[in-house]
């Protein structure tokens, strides 16, 4: 019954919100061409960075959860836009615990100027963990590793570390949780 609920509130969400904010959706050839190479089933690589008052936060300091990890950086246009939605996901998702495991999420931005960052955290207030190595998006090589082709890009990572879904826009990324909660 709780499955039933949480999908037809998700349904719910995701239509009214199409309806409310104009949006990106990408076509299937601009997915092939935006969506980060690493797929379900890969290892997820190593993530760090610190949080504004400089403590660091690591990927694997959530092993045993389900991580929506969220790339995006204050100037990037696509990343601002799909935060209302992200926001709105984020408090579906909560409590959640797909085959008893708590779901978490982990934003990374590839921010560079501390201040731009730092104001855009104020003013938005995330409720989840922020954290950045306030370096540019090509020479950080957490670009690199993760093989991101475009931001905003959204993995879903399994309590074992693996990659169980891949998104660059909120309502893709409520589609991979979708599937996590109704295999489980």
């Amino acid at each position: 019954m709780k499955k039933i609920l949480l999908l037809t509130t998700l349904f719910l969400v995701s239509a009214f919100s199409a309806v409310a904010q104009d949006k990106f959706v990408p076509t299937a050839e601009e997915l092939a061409k935006y969506l980060p190479t690493l797929k379900a089933g890969d290892k997820a690589p190593e993530l760090s960075g610190k949080d504004t008052l400089g403590v660091v936060t690591t990927l694997e300091s959530f092993k045993g959860s389900y991580v929506v990890v969220d790339f995006w950086a204050t100037w990037c246009g696509d990343c601002r836009r799909e935060i209302p939605a992200l926001k709105a996901l984020y408090e579906e998702t909560k409590g959640m615990k797909p085959n008893g495991k708590p779901m978490k999420w982990l934003s990374f931005s590839f921010d560079f100027q501390a201040d731009a960052w730092k104001n855009m955290l104020r003013k938005e207030r995330f409720p989840w963990p922020q954290i950045s190595n306030l370096k540019k998006t090509r020479e950080d090589p957490t670009f690199k590793n993760w093989q991101l082709r475009w931001i905003p890009a959204f993995f879903v990572i399994a309590p074992d570390g693996t990659i169980c879904g891949t998104a660059i826009t909120a309502d893709g990324l409520r589609e991979e949780i979708k599937k996590i909660v109704t295999q489980n």
